[in-house]
């Protein structure tokens, strides 16, 4: 109910509910609730689906933050993260982390209505509603913060053990959970019409979106898990509906890159294993969808069946605008780099990242490129500047240290391999990598920098065993 999942609460009738906005939840600060935030993706990098593709998470925090620019009361950075679940969905979490569901670009035709579901998690954050249900249970059942959060993290992480918790913990009716997060939903909505207004999007994208799930919602299924964690009425439509109607009117955007966007989910994840099906269709009803979704949707598919003459036939049929487009240009490099051509990548790259230097799906394609033709100086030269700006890119790390193991370093690839295991909960196995790293590391330097790491590594863990403790 809080975008996370359907969390028994208590009945409206026995519930005194806070005012809406944005104070301080007594017991849970800003501070210990960014590092919750922080020990939650570490948890969730272990245990969820997580899709590393660069070209996807560039396209999520480009969307994202557009509309955190909007927003108002951001009081940490927010962090957008792709799973595979092709359910309709998007979760917020403590400290600003944002999970989307591949399955909601399934069922959000226009970037306007992804935009809105986002502004809507956003503003779970902003407004602490999260802070506000966790007080509510304090208070009505004398829990504690851990009580509370140890049922809403396992619930996050596995699903099935957190719904027990909560039956146990909390004993309250999925009705009362409905009941309870009413007023904050009715808010989210509120608020999050504003940013998407502010951030540029169409405030239509979120009504379209309401309409065409009320029409499913007498008969929802686990598809369609927004309805569950964020139940629809009319009177929420109609009010929602009445705010766009004041807001200034602007048609929904069209464009490629979310057709593209949405194509990459289809192919890779929506429809995986079911790829036949699909191609026929879009062969026999070309209209139905935009060009660039159908010919990307294709040429993927092509490449899924190692048909590359095939996936660039129809590229071909891409204008050249869109030919430069990101997604594209991703896709061209796979083909380029799996027949071996290194150098044609290299050379469409180079002036897109001169173009785009903080543009992740770029800088890491090209290293990726510089690679495959065995130049891994240059891999590196690209890395480094990207890994300060993004020191938990798991992508980033990885081709850290194969670049690192192509030039004989055994030292700096074991630390990137410890860099990357520290982003998860495996922390004994991150301790021997960095270990392993200080018995071969020569340079003084190095060993300062992977001794520091090592040491922070362990504040890390013992921060999270004394949180988990509570929870």
């Amino acid at each position: 109910a809080l975008g996370i999942m359907a969390m028994p609460a208590p009945q409206a009738q026995d519930l005194l509910l806070p005012d809406l906005g944005t104070a301080g939840i007594r017991g849970l600060t800003v501070s210990k609730e960014r590092e919750i935030g922080e020990l939650f993706m570490r948890s969730a990098r272990a245990a969820l689906p997580i899709i590393n593709d660069p070209v996807m998470s560039e396209y999520l925090n480009t969307v994202g933050g557009r509309l955190i620019s909007s927003a108002e009361n951001v009081r940490f950075p927010f962090e957008f993260f792709l799973v595979s679940d092709n359910s309709l969905n998007a979760s917020a979490f403590l400290g600003g982390k944002i999970q989307v569901n591949s399955g909601l670009f399934h069922y959000a035709e226009t970037e306007d209505e992804f935009a809105s579901v986002l502004a809507h998690e956003i503003t779970h954050v902003t407004q602490r509603h999260i802070a506000r249900f966790i007080e509510s249970e304090m208070d009505r059942r004398n829990l504690t913060i851990g009580g509370v959060l140890g049922s809403i993290l396992l619930g996050v992480l596995n699903p099935m053990a957190g719904m027990a918790a909560m039956s146990t913990t909390m004993g309250a009716s999925m009705q009362g959970s409905i009941n309870f997060t009413r007023d904050n939903e009715r808010e989210a909505d509120r608020i999050g019409l504003t940013v998407l207004q502010r951030a540029g999007y169409s405030a239509e994208g979120m009504i379209s979106l309401f309409r065409r799930l009320m029409a499913v919602q007498g008969n929802v299924s686990r598809q369609f898990a927004l309805l569950i964690d964020h139940p629809l009425s009319e009177d929420r439509l109609s009010e929602a509906a009445q705010r766009a109607a004041q807001l200034p009117k602007r048609p929904m955007g069209k464009g490629a890159t979310y057709d593209f966007a949405r194509a990459r989910m289809e192919v890779r994840h929506f429809r995986k294993g079911k790829l036949e099906g699909f191609r026929e269709r879009l062969l026999a009803n070309p209209e139905k969808l935009s060009r660039a979704f159908r010919l990307y949707a294709l040429a993927l598919i092509a490449h899924e069946r190692h048909r590359p003459a095939e996936a660039r036939e129809h590229l071909m049929g891409l204008s050249a605008e869109e030919r430069g487009n990101i997604f594209v240009v991703d896709l061209l490099t796979d083909l380029d780099l799996e027949s071996g051509h290194s150098a044609a990548a290299i050379g469409r790259l180079q002036p897109l990242q001169r173009k785009m230097p903080r543009n992740g799906a770029v800088a890491l394609n090209l290293a990726n490129a510089y690679l495959k033709a065995k130049r891994p100086q240059e891999a590196l030269a690209v890395l480094r500047p990207y890994l300060t700006a993004h020191p938990a890119d798991q992508n980033a790390l990885e081709l850290t240290q194969e670049a690192s193991l192509q030039r004989g370093d055994r030292c700096h690839a074991l630390e990137a391999r410890g860099d990357a295991l520290a982003l998860t909960t495996s922390y004994q196995t991150a301790q021997r990598s960095y270990n392993e790293a200080l018995s071969v590391c020569r340079d003084q330097h190095s060993r300062e920098v992977i001794r520091a790491k090592s040491a922070r590594l362990m504040e890390l863990r013992k921060q999270d065993e004394e949180l988990q403790k509570g929870l």
